[in-house]
């Protein structure tokens, strides 16, 4: 075959190029080929049948730094670039990245915005890189808006042709682990530039649904949805709202496992979505309960407790601490619905629920039981010594945790059998009465007989106080047991706290989280995340 010794025959050669035609245009980019380095990361693109168009692509990806020659990596590489800054520089999207300034030494400009045309339909008299960024975000808004794009914007939506490839490279941006924090970052900046949220008022929820393009927009969203929950308490669909809140949670600015820029509060965001969902699943439950609490026995409304009720106590609990983790983060966007919630739970709840337990207690007073209902104070021989003649040398570990209420149980419960290879049943008991923790504490240790010595009020069991820690010890000691602080018990090492236990049959572990911060009214603001400590 014919020998050329001339430089873009030699390039050809080098490259591994079998169009011939190609010379002239390796001749046309010479000082892009004037680099070693440069022909070496172009040499790793190249393809034996690549056309001019091909090369210009992956000489624009070479000058970029991008991953892959494709025409989607290398936009996303570019406008990540605007992002590099030195610490303390701002986002200025007038300003190009510094390749754009080798693409434009190197004549690649012109490939560049040709590829841009065929991709995206975008066409300007002098295009620029800030105007294509807007035209794109502002199309990704518009295609999944249900509804009238504002008149503002419908000059800046890039034509038919090219939605589809500007949807999906935003969305592939969106989603990049390595680039999404610059996706997150232009989004903020254009939407200030383009006056987003005075585009927001108004709009219906069911309008904004699929739009995942700015932040802004998730906000609007969480606005809407929390007014909706409001609005329609009376006839709330729970339903509805979870399906809403679980797609916007998996969404690009809600969910917390993905990468994106840490200004964006993506935990409150998801916070706020269970808060919305817990607050409409409790104003379903109180519309089934309109009447208030009406039960025929005190069995039929403790039994009516362990089964739904208990509800009231779980979703309050969920929507404050949701609404505690979203205002924590300086959102403040769930505080009409946590007031709305409060007053419910506080001048409904409470109340009517008080006035239907309270009419049975004068009846239970003269006998301190409900049918099928066992006794705290028979708790260690109903429970403890029940397993342990279940089998020799059994091992039966009680964790009393002050405070913990059932429905925080029920939710422990339920996690448990959900995501653990355990079986976890829940049952209750009666409570003591008085109902305070000595006596309550007390009921729970083995004995024969619960007394009281006024002059040093201390509640003791056959004749032993149980007043502390070394006085439970001493009452357990009588069942090969003995008694610990939780903390304590956690602190050990595993073979440390395994010899602890060793020779003893029952152990009884003292866990106070809950108690502790919300009996205190320095912390008590911090209960809620007190009891998702203790449930952890």
């Amino acid at each position: 075959r014919s020998f050329r010794a001339d430089r873009a025959s030699l390039l050809l050669d080098e490259l591994g190029l079998a169009r011939q035609h190609l010379r002239q245009h390796l001749f046309e980019r010479r000082k892009f080929c004037d680099s070693k380095e440069r022909l070496k990361k172009l040499q790793a693109f190249v393809a034996a049948d690549d056309t001019e168009a091909d090369l210009d692509r992956k000489m624009i990806a070479v000058i970029a730094r991008a991953d892959q020659p494709e025409w989607f990596t290398i936009l996303r590489t570019l406008f990540h670039a605007y992002t590099e800054k030195e610490p303390g520089q701002q986002l200025d999207l007038d300003i190009p990245p510094p390749a754009w300034e080798q693409l434009e030494k190197f004549d690649l400009d012109a490939p560049f915005w040709q590829g841009v045309k065929t991709l995206f339909g975008y066409t300007e008299e002098i295009p620029n890189l800030r105007n294509l960024l807007i035209r794109m975000f502002v199309t990704d808004f518009a295609h999944h808006l249900k509804g009238e794009v504002p008149i503002a914007y419908q000059n800046l939506v890039l034509p038919p042709s090219g939605r589809r490839n500007v949807i999906v490279c935003l969305a592939q941006w969106r989603d990049s682990a390595s680039r999404g924090s610059s996706y997150d970052r232009i989004a903020a900046d254009i939407a200030r530039r383009i006056s987003l949220e005075n585009h927001l008022h108004n709009r219906e929820l069911d309008v904004l649904m699929d739009v995942k393009t700015f932040f802004d927009v998730e906000k609007a969203i969480v606005r809407s949805l929390r007014d909706r929950v409001t609005s329609t308490a009376e006839i709330i669909n729970s339903d509805d709202v979870r399906v809403i809140a679980s797609r916007r949670q998996g969404g690009h600015w809600a969910s917390p496992m993905s990468v994106g820029w840490s200004e964006i509060p993506r935990k409150a965001l998801h916070a706020a979505y269970d808060a919305l969902v817990a607050a409409a699943e409790f104003y379903r439950l109180r519309n089934g309960y309109a009447g208030g609490f009406d039960f025929e026995s005190a069995t039929a409304l403790y039994q009516s407790y362990e089964t739904d009720l208990y509800r009231f106590d779980q979703l309050y609990r969920l929507v404050c601490e949701a609404a505690d983790e979203a205002e924590a983060q300086g959102w403040g966007l769930l505080k009409p619905l946590r007031e709305a919630i409060e007053a419910v739970y506080a001048h409904w709840y409470l109340p009517k629920l008080s006035l239907a337990w309270g009419q049975f207690v004068g009846q239970l007073l003269e006998k301190w039981r409900i049918e099928r209902v066992p006794n705290q104070q028979g708790f260690f021989e109903k429970v403890v010594r029940h397993r342990l003649n279940e089998a020799d040398r059994r091992r039966v570990f009680v964790i009393i945790s002050d405070g913990f209420r059932y429905e925080a149980a029920q939710e422990l419960a339920r996690d448990l059998n959900g995501k653990y290879r355990f079986q976890a049943e829940l049952s209750t008991m009666l409570g003591v009465l008085p109902s305070y923790t000595a006596l309550g504490m007390a009921a729970l240790l083995p004995h024969k007989q619960i007394g009281y010595k006024p002059d040093a009020g201390d509640v003791q069991v056959d004749g032993l106080s149980t007043a502390g820690l070394a006085q439970r010890n001493e009452v357990l000691a009588r069942e090969d047991g003995m008694a610990v602080r939780a903390d304590e018990l956690l602190a050990l090492k595993k073979e440390d706290g395994r010899e602890l236990v060793r020779a003893k049959q029952v152990v009884y572990v003292y866990h106070n989280t809950i108690d502790a911060t919300g009996d205190d009214a320095k912390t008590e603001k911090e209960t809620f995340q007190a009891v998702r400590r203790a449930i952890d």
